[in-house]
């Protein structure tokens, strides 16, 4: 598969926030979400929830076919977490972490 599709990547970033800007993010839609593309691929996916069960997620996940981010407040410092995978390598996860924080 890693030859045929790449090599999967994953990352975590932090970012100041404050306790305003936190609820905010926690309180996040996926109608909020003003975006259709991810790394050059068309967004297929945002949530709030988990899918299975529909608990609330804390935050935002964005998918696209290739990639996909998820935003949240941390819970303990005043900074909220990034988390970012890419099924395609190291640049495109950069491209998706570089977006992801201007979405947010």
């Amino acid at each position: 598969l890693t030859r045929e599709f790449g090599a999967p990547a994953y990352d975590r970033v932090e970012a100041p926030a404050t306790p305003v800007q936190k609820r905010r993010l926690a309180a996040l839609s996926p109608g909020q979400v003003q975006c259709t593309e991810l790394a050059g691929e068309r967004v297929q996916r945002i949530i709030n929830e988990a899918p299975g069960n529909h608990a609330p997620i804390g935050g935002v996940k964005v998918s696209a076919a290739t990639g996909w981010f998820a935003a949240r407040p941390s819970g303990t410092e005043d900074l909220y977490k990034i988390y970012a995978e890419s099924f395609r390598g190291r640049d495109q996860l950069n491209r998706i972490v570089q977006e992801a924080q201007v979405i947010v």
